[in-house]
């Protein structure tokens, strides 16, 4: 059976071709965790990616100043700035997010009419883990 081929490969270098490779092992083993795994969870699609980020950076007091509730209030993140980072309905962005409260990695704040989320300390455990794989995989040689 003849290769077919769409990309003329031999013109893309080898560290590009090794970065592709080391992209596809990582979400592979994303992708492989149970699916109660929070990695799993919170990698299941970027609006996921989205509110996690924005919990994690909530909770280390961070969120950007555009997005916060005000410039002295950045550990908290109001459901309309999410509503304009995520591209889902705001049904499913409401899943999401109570989703990660179930699993306790959000926390809701309810203040009047408004709700905010930032995230939990277990949230931030997470994401590190997450970050660590990602830097123990770039340094096990892959790619260089």
């Amino acid at each position: 059976m003849k290769k077919i081929s769409i990309l003329n490969t031999e013109s893309k270098s080898e560290k590009f071709k090794r970065t592709a490779m080391f992209r596809l092992k990582f979400w592979t083993n994303i992708n492989s965790k149970p699916s109660h795994s929070s990695e799993a969870f919170w990698n299941r699609s970027t609006d996921h990616r989205i509110i996690c980020m924005v919990a994690v950076n909530a909770a280390l007091n961070q969120i950007p100043i555009e997005c916060s509730v005000s410039p002295n209030r950045r550990d908290v993140i109001s459901y309309e700035s999410i509503r304009r980072l995520c591209r889902c309905t705001d049904k499913t962005m409401r899943t999401i997010i109570q989703e990660g409260v179930d699993r306790g990695e959000l926390k809701k704040i309810k203040n009047g009419r408004e709700t905010y989320i930032t995230g939990t300390k277990s949230l931030v455990e997470v994401f590190e883990r997450f970050e660590q794989a990602w830097i123990n995989l770039y340094k096990s040689g892959e790619p260089n």
